[in-house]
């Protein structure tokens, strides 16, 4: 394992781009939006129920925390793309967020974008014709 270096003029770090843990953390980042929009796509759910079948609908790969689903959500329902109503859950009161038609339509788009950008992936590695192996 290499270390990150930094950058002697400006001292911002410069991440080490062959450690896997770079892109793993890069690529988790980017695609938890997605999967957030894909769990709330099958049945409403409050914000912690949405943590869970993210990580369970992607067997752990993607996990985002409560901490970065909250803020998420919000967003989502200040676009318009999520509404909310508060419910009793096991007699708690919670807030449970369900898709709206924006909502629906922006996962839509999303599934187009990634399968894409999957698209690109594979062709590049074909294109690599082996030589990235790993």
């Amino acid at each position: 394992m290499t270390q990150a270096k930094t950058e002697p003029a400006t001292g911002r770090r410069i991440p080490d781009y062959s450690e896997p843990s770079y892109w793993r953390g890069t690529i988790k980042m980017s695609l938890s939006k997605f999967f957030v929009l894909s769990v709330l796509h099958r049945k409403p759910m409050h914000g912690y129920e949405v943590v869970q079948a993210v990580e369970k609908s992607t067997k752990g790969c993607c996990s985002p925390s409560e901490g970065t689903v909250y803020p998420m959500l919000n967003e989502f329902e200040a676009g318009g793309y999520l509404s909310s109503s508060a419910e009793v859950v096991q007699g708690r009161s919670r807030k449970v967020y369900a898709l709206t038609e924006k909502g629906r339509d922006a996962f839509q788009v999303a599934v187009e974008a990634w399968l894409e950008a999957t698209d690109c992936i594979l062709e590049s590695r074909r294109m690599a014709g082996g030589a990235m192996s790993g």
